[in-house]
């Protein structure tokens, strides 16, 4: 067990005005299993560089004995096999393999305990859910999920190294997940970055929120963390209104201060009391202090205002049909690339309904809610006559212009469209700037206040939560929660699944 020491580290990018980090300090434990969170933005991917020696802090220094190591990284092992990828990912094993008559070579082997590593990497295997045969495959044959697993395996076989994974389960589907959860949950010694609050559930022990103000440091897990500070934000919402009235009363203080000081009225109330030229000095001392004890009162109470992360509920009505369905699907039939997708398929859309289509990687979900759009065709199909459908994209339909023309062009009810985008969180400043300077998490906002500001009797959703923060997925949850919409979703979120879906149809199966 050893310790990571932060000290009064601030750190802030040249290109901004605002610090990143401004006078941190933390004890971590190298034997914890770290959950880190915050909102996008926030400084998360910045604060795992800083561990990393990546970055070098502004003021302060972060203090630890261990080597760290980052994920995902890139694999740039020039042998072909899995096997022989994961021991040079591990201290260049394969390479020392390979001049074992060198004396230097043979003692770095030994010390990696190179001899036993092949057994030890077939353990790993089998805990990570992986067949063993994958080890005399090609690594570049391999598919996403299966990289992300096998990358993650060299990672914990090396000795002394403190592991920063940042989004390790990016590219994996409900299933992977759960697998890298498990194998997780096996070890110790790492910070993990995650959006998936099921997954922090399953593998913190402790979490680290980076807030508007401050990082503060919880034991427990996601669910421990939410409890606490659902309460907390239930205290700060009673308290809002009164920190606002106290602030405004200390501000108006503090500007009557300031004028009465440089008065002739201040003067004279200091030349009835002290003697001329010492009394005014005295005064003048007074009333600067008592400004700076204001201004320190002022900032006191804002920053019990700062970490109120405000979560907004979105509203918009949708249009009603006469019948009772929507979209019936009938022994539907689907083959792509020579793979049959669906046999068989029958489902029935009715209004109110809201469907998670759910099923592993390639097993079909996005090319289902193409049939269902009219993108690809197949028999045993039927929509509602009139049906009107509104999706939202992977890749977002808007990516180059200005809002405030394409939303004109698009027909679309101004009004609702920005009121989405302040629900969403997203400043009134984005209107003004080009849609090539958006970020992935604004555009992929966009592109939901897009599909809800359209008049429709359907929504598709095709992972909507892909970039995005928990807050934002707690928010748009508990808004379809409260709407109530008719929707189709696909989603590797299984946290969000199952408190949003009202029926489920499984593919794949």
């Amino acid at each position: 067990m050893s310790q990571i020491i932060i000290t009064d580290m601030s750190f802030s990018y040249k290109t901004f005005y605002e610090p990143i980090f401004e006078k941190i300090t933390l004890n971590l434990d190298t034997d914890w299993r770290l959950g880190l969170i915050g909102r996008n933005g926030r400084g998360k991917t910045t604060f795992l560089k800083l561990l990393h020696r990546e970055l070098l802090p502004d003021n302060g220094k972060i203090s630890m004995e261990t080597d760290t190591e980052l994920f995902p990284y890139e694999n740039k092992v020039k042998y072909p096999l899995t096997m022989d990828v994961i021991k040079e990912n591990i201290g260049g094993l394969r390479t020392l393999e390979d001049n074992l008559e060198d004396m230097e070579a043979l003692g770095r082997y030994l010390e990696l305990d190179g001899f036993s590593m092949e057994s030890r990497i077939k353990k790993e295997m089998y805990r990570m859910k992986l067949a063993e045969e994958l080890l005399l495959r090609d690594f570049s044959l391999l598919s996403e999920g299966e990289k992300t697993k096998v990358l993650l395996i060299a990672l914990f076989l090396r000795k002394d190294t403190y592991l920063l994974l940042d989004e390790p389960t990016n590219h994996l589907d409900i299933r992977g997940k759960k697998d890298v959860a498990e194998y997780l949950r096996r070890k110790k010694g790492f910070l993990v970055v995650s959006h998936d609050r099921g997954f922090l559930d399953e593998v913190a022990d402790h979490i680290l929120a980076i807030n508007k103000s401050d990082i503060t440091l919880e034991q427990g897990n996601f669910t421990t963390w939410k409890q606490n500070k659902d309460l907390k934000d239930e205290f700060e919402a009673r308290a809002g209104d009164r920190l606002s009235r106290e602030v405004k009363q200390l501000e108006r203080h503090s500007k009557e201060s300031r004028a009465w000081a440089g008065t002739a009225n201040a003067q004279k109330y200091a030349f009835a009391s002290h003697a001329r030229t010492n009394g005014v000095k005295a005064y003048m001392g007074q009333a600067k202090r008592s400004e700076q004890q204001i201004k320190d009162k002022i900032e006191e109470k804002k920053s019990l205002l700062l970490n109120f992360e405000t979560t907004k509920n979105l509203e918009f009505e949708q249009l009603e049909t006469e019948g009772a369905w929507l979209v019936k699907g009938k022994d539907i039939m689907y083959s792509y690339e020579g793979r049959e997708l669906f046999f068989g398929l029958s489902f029935v859309v009715k209004q109110g309904d809201r469907i998670w289509v759910k099923g592993e990687n390639g097993a079909g979900k996005t090319t289902l809610l193409k049939l269902i759009m009219g993108r690809l065709s197949t028999r045993g199909i039927t929509r509602a006559e009139g049906l009107r459908i509104t999706e939202t994209l992977q890749e977002p339909l808007w990516k180059e212009g200005y809002l405030k023309e394409i939303i004109t062009e698009a027909g679309i009810n101004a009004d609702n469209f920005e009121n989405l985008c302040r629900l969403f969180d997203l400043p009134d400043s984005l209107f003004d700037r080009p849609l090539e300077t958006f970020s992935k998490g604004e555009l992929k906002k966009i592109e939901i206040a897009r599909a809800l500001s359209m008049e429709n009797h359907l929504i598709l959703l095709d992972e909507p939560l892909n970039y995005m923060d928990i807050y934002f997925r707690e928010q748009l949850e508990r808004a379809i929660l409260a709407i109530n919409p008719t929707l189709i979703f696909v989603e590797h979120d299984e946290w969000f699944g199952e408190r949003v879906a009202t029926r489920i149809i499984p593919v794949g199966e």
